[in-house]
């Protein structure tokens, strides 16, 4: 019974251990380097505007960085279940905007706009460790049986940051 207890006492402090790693090292690192990465990303976008190859007037352009705002400014508060979520209660339909976009936009900000959304899944999934990890066990199995869609998670990504307001 002894040896019990105290493979529960080091099980936990294990635990309790990695948990501190991870919060106090690991998810504020790549934390950082994802937000540094978007920076970027809106820096690249505008540059595109500045040397003329993208007009800055353009709808694209606009949800473009709004999309790019929106991430930086409050994906890093928001956990996967929130998400997760979201895509329950909502049905997958491509709104207005959304075909107005790929309809309007090139292939740069096309490219630029399916980056940001991958960042932002990246940035949900390192709030919820554990939820990402019972995620991805599904998903693989999931995958295996031909039932996931990557791109629907992606479009529900995209949808569910659209749908978040600007911070004041």
């Amino acid at each position: 019974m002894n040896s019990y207890i105290s493979t529960l006492i080091l099980l936990f402090v294990a635990t309790l251990m990695l948990s501190v790693f991870y919060w106090q090292v690991v998810h504020i690192t790549l934390l950082q380097w994802l937000r540094f990465r978007l920076f970027a990303r809106r820096d690249e976008l505008r540059r595109l505007a500045i040397q003329g190859e993208e007009d800055p007037s353009s709808f694209a352009y606009k949800e473009t960085e709004a999309l790019i705002c929106k991430t930086i400014a409050t994906v890093p508060a928001i956990s996967l279940a929130s998400f997760v979520w979201f895509t329950v209660r909502h049905k997958s339909v491509p709104t207005e905007s959304e075909k107005r976009f790929m309809d309007e936009a090139s292939l740069g900000l096309q490219q630029i706009a399916g980056e940001t959304v991958k960042d932002a899944l990246r940035i949900m999934m390192l709030n919820s460790p554990i939820l990402f990890a019972v995620g991805g066990f599904i998903s693989a199995i999931l995958w295996l049986f031909g039932r996931f869609n990557q791109a629907k998670v992606f479009r529900d990504a995209e949808t569910f940051v659209d749908d978040l307001p600007l911070p004041a």
